[in-house]
């Protein structure tokens, strides 16, 4: 039977080295990577809604928002990998990476510690920073334009933030995962429990913050700061155990001169340890004078600086930061008007001498009403009065026609100022308001003359509202919900459509506003089909055929039956010549566009939940509202909200 050969002869065996330490992190280092993966995943994931939040009133929704996921994604990889290629520098510096040895970790725990607290210092200085950075950059936006204006402002504003958060997270994962004794299942889970009980930190911030952009910018750098002192002060902990573990291992061999020189050492330590609390005070002078000096920080009503020439003429009434950003109401004196802004839009106003709206597609609701055969058309109610009590009604048409019988119920799905709810009132039809902002309501209530007594407010997501509503319910839908440069494509699908008619009554009438370009037949064929697939019947009006490849309200009326209006000369004068609605009717007909040929056009794909194109074919219209916005108002207005 054959032997191997031993290796290395039958002599006594030399003494082999010590055994190594244990590589386990010591517990103010395993907290501190704790603490990263909380705030890294905090400042991830607050930074993704409220960097965007922070731009809409700027740049609108739909920029603000463009390209910023895959910026974010970027700069998640990028800091995994300059992370990784760090953690892999520390060990081969430190003599561990060939060999798999414990080697110095002691030094390798203070060395992870310091790159942890360094980096959440970084992330905190920068994110007090962004008032200030995203204040001088909005003076560019003009120059900038709508594409490349958001794309720059985040590259400054949240794409490094969170590319060193990811750093700091890959650095922790490094040295967690440098545990020569642990078995990779036991670091799997590790891992995963660290992610989990992050995760439901994060959960807990979501559910408990206002998300309001300047205060959490602020707040988000508060906790980032905190993290990091906290750090410090386990790491500078830290060194102290090791420094006295060193110290008492060698203080036999000391002499009197090299114990002075020790001492020394030690008080330099603490003056370097003082060094460290510089980017927390500089953070907290940061937060503190954007808190006071920042204009997006201060929730309350601020007067426009008398300095800024473009703002003498406008006067601000009412400012509030909601769920869709800042809502504003502002009256401008040259013009004698009022309106009320929702980020990069004008979402409704009225003519302070006649409450009359500023924007006559408003008025296009009204005709739902006007429709032949129908009880509520004014003619046709005319002419039964005048065959039943011939004494009591003349043939001629009154103001009295267009009253309801109070039985007529519609719904508003979007509210606006309330150009619609109000006239709907004032005709005695029951008025059921679905208006995602609560901000918008009290505004339209208080300074657009929005009566309190509607049958009901909800403030609530549309199609949430229309998923739960009763069947057969209302007479009219009036849906409007355009804002900030587009419209929300979930309430635009084919299923949102079906529930429209199911909860409207057999002979109702949809009335809904798209924001469009006329001669875009891509996107209003594929809204017309997809209309179609729910209403037989359907006509299209824009408010304007002057220039067909000019942004513009569209507004289609459907129904079950035929959809043919008795707008004639008798209605408009009873409504009253001199009244914009009148005179706004009065050209609607004249504005139709034909969609005959898209309605019921098998080979047109209707917009599904599944396939909704809309927010990316919107593009090129939210850049010709950008560009209205800008001329309609000067763009000192705009950057002042």
């Amino acid at each position: 039977m054959k032997h191997k050969r031993k290796v290395g002869g039958t002599g006594p065996k030399s003494p082999g080295p010590p055994a190594p330490e244990a590589a386990s992190p010591p517990i103010p280092i395993l907290i501190s990577t704790f603490i990263v993966f909380v705030t890294g995943n905090i400042l991830i994931s607050s930074l993704s809604q409220l960097s965007p939040q922070y731009l809409e009133p700027i740049y609108g929704n739909i920029f603000s928002s463009l390209g910023f996921y895959h910026g974010t994604v970027i700069s998640l990889i990028l800091g995994a990998i300059i992370g990784t290629y760090y953690w892999r520098h520390i060990l081969k510096t430190m003599g561990t990476a060939s060999n798999k040895s414990p080697g110095n970790l002691s030094a390798i725990d203070i060395k992870v510690g310091r790159v942890l607290y360094t980096t959440l210092d970084m992330t905190a200085l920068l994110t007090a920073l962004a008032p200030l950075h995203a204040s001088y950059l909005f003076r560019w936006s003009g120059a900038l334009g709508p594409m490349w204006g958001p794309l720059l402002t985040h590259c400054v504003l949240s794409f490094p933030v969170v590319l060193l958060s990811a750093f700091a997270v890959c650095v922790a994962v490094g040295r967690i995962s440098h545990d020569l004794y642990m078995e990779k299942r036991q670091l799997a889970i590790a891992v995963g429990a660290f992610g989990i009980i992050s995760m439901a930190v994060w959960l807990g911030y979501q559910y408990g913050s206002t998300h309001r952009s300047c205060q959490g910018m602020l707040v988000s750098a508060g906790y980032s700061g905190l993290s990091a002192l906290v750090i410090k002060l386990l790491v500078g902990y830290q060194e102290d155990l090791d420094a006295a573990a060193a110290f008492k291992a060698h203080q036999k061999e000391l002499k009197d001169g090299n114990a002075e020189t020790d001492q020394h050492i030690q008080t330099h330590k603490r003056q370097s340890h003082k060094l460290r609390f510089i980017p927390t005070i500089a953070c907290i002078c940061l937060a503190i004078t954007a808190l006071y000096t920042d204009r997006t920080c201060d929730t309350g009503v601020v007067a426009y600086d008398s300095s800024i020439k473009d703002l003498t003429n406008y006067k601000m009434l009412f400012r509030e930061e909601s769920t869709t950003g800042w809502v504003t109401v502002v009256d401008e004196r040259d013009r004698g008007l009022r309106f009320m802004r929702s980020g990069h839009s004008l979402i409704g106003g009225h003519w302070l001498r006649t409450s009359e709206s500023i924007f006559g597609i408003f008025y296009y609701a009204d005709a739902v009403r006007m429709i032949k055969h129908r009880k509520s058309n004014p003619v046709s109610k005319q002419k039964r009065m005048y065959e039943l009590q011939p004494q009591g009604w003349s043939q001629k048409l009154s103001r009295q026609a267009f009253i309801g019988d109070g039985t007529e119920r519609a719904l508003i799905i979007g509210l606006g100022v309330g150009i619609t709810a109000r006239s709907f009132y004032e005709q005695n039809v029951r008025v059921d308001v679905v208006e995602i902002d609560q901000a918008v309501y009290d505004a339209a209530v208080q300074y657009f003359g929005l009566p309190r007594k509607l049958n009901s407010v909800n403030i609530m997501d549309g199609r949430l509202f229309i998923d739960e509503a009763h069947t057969g319910t209302y007479d009219y839908v009036v849906h409007d919900v355009f804002t900030g440069g587009s419209v929300p494509a979930s309430l635009f699908s084919q299923s949102a459509i079906m529930q429209l008619k199911r909860i409207l009554k057999p002979d109702g009438v949809l009335a809904m506003n798209y924001v469009g370009v006329p001669n875009d037949k891509r996107t209003l064929s594929h809204v017309a089909r997809t209309i179609g697939t729910a209403f037989p019947f359907m006509r299209c009006f824009a408010e304007t055929t002057k220039d067909l490849d000019a942004m513009a309200n569209i507004m289609f009326f459907a129904s079950a039956k035929h959809v043919l209006f008795d707008i004639t000369s008798d209605v408009l004068r009873a409504m009253g010549k001199t009244s914009l609605r009148s005179r706004v009717l009065a050209t609607m007909l004249d504005n139709e566009l034909n969609i005959s040929e898209f309605i019921h056009n098998s080979t047109i794909q209707p917009i599904t939940d599944d396939w909704n194109p809309l927010s990316d074919w919107q593009v090129d219209t939210a850049i010709q509202h950008w560009q209205a916005m800008r001329e309609i108002l000067p763009t000192a207005y705009w950057l002042n909200y």
